[in-house]
């Protein structure tokens, strides 16, 4: 199958483009400042222009997208301008998906229903963030292409991907590195894991989201879905488990919780998407793991 991959230099981008490789002919899009430090094969067919302002008349023809292309709630929190850019992005996405017949898959995210648990994708929206207000919007792009152009259109709201091992400045819109990844190199340096009190989130190891969206490969119609493990986590409870990940005590401090970090609780509801895919990693072994690949990337 020829698979085109946005945002393929990203964390939850470049995970699934090396998992595909190996079965698939795979063409990565980002946008990147310079490939000298990339996180994707050095021989994978690579496109590096800004997704909004591409010409998809000159983009090989391809069976599917997995469009994972977002710049992320930091930058646009930021810059709230750029949030035209992953809208214009998404309607670049469906030109092209049009034009070629091919199916989507879009990675929203869980954020789009605000703060609360045991979410069903049936569930009221209720965005905090003009990031969780592109999500929907771009969300709402894809169901409209699905039902008047007979698209077959998957999206898929994650919930809180954590396992990243990626060169995260290498773009033009950087990268984020997620609260486990933070904590995790604050703890192998010795610095002080910043606690948020009295909140939660619902946290997916990397691998179970590769084998999430590898799942849905295929499917006919127009498919929403959470990604998620169900397991509401406290944020307080986590120093203990990076601990045993690490094999060392950590040190701790309580801090105000930024604008963007306005959701007290989130955990989803994954009946829908159980018949196709179930997690496998329990937090305390998504860490153990995530551990080692992490001492390994630094060294």
């Amino acid at each position: 199958m020829n698979i085109l991959v946005t945002g393929a230099e990203g964390f939850v981008g470049s995970s699934v483009a090396k998992a595909l490789y190996r079965d698939h002919s795979i063409i990565g899009l980002d946008y990147l400042v310079g490939r000298d430090k990339s996180n994707l094969p050095e021989d994978m067919y690579y496109i590096n222009q800004d997704l909004s302002q591409i010409n998809v008349s000159q983009l090989p023809e391809v069976d599917l997208v997995l469009h994972f292309a977002a710049i992320s709630i930091e930058r646009i929190s930021e810059t709230p301008i750029y949030q035209d850019i992953n809208n214009a992005s998404m309607l670049k996405v469906l030109e092209y998906v049009i034009k070629n017949k091919a199916d989507l898959i879009f990675t929203s995210s869980g954020s789009v229903y605000g703060s609360g648990t045991n979410f069903t994708e049936d569930a009221p929206l209720n965005p905090l963030s003009d990031y969780s207000k592109t999500k929907i919007l771009e969300e709402n792009h894809a169901k409209f292409y699905s039902e008047n152009y007979d698209l077959n259109v998957t999206i898929l709201r994650y919930s809180n991907c954590y396992g990243d091992t990626t060169y995260i400045k290498n773009k033009f819109y950087p990268g984020k590195k997620g609260i486990m990844r933070v904590f995790m190199e604050n703890a192998m340096k010795g610095v002080e894991l910043p606690i948020i009190r009295n909140q939660s989130r619902d946290f997916t190891f990397i691998d179970d989201v590769v084998d999430a969206t590898t799942a849905v490969i295929g499917l006919k119609g127009l498919n929403t879905f959470n990604v998620a493990t169900g397991i509401e986590t406290s944020i307080e409870s986590i120093p203990p488990l990076i601990e045993a990940a690490l094999g060392r005590e950590v040190k701790t401090k309580f801090v105000a919780p930024r604008k963007i970090d306005n959701l007290n609780r989130r955990s989803l509801n994954i009946d829908k998407i159980s018949s196709l895919w179930k997690p496998k990693h329990t937090l305390k072994e998504g860490l153990k793991i995530y551990a080692n690949r992490l001492e390994a990337f630094f060294h």
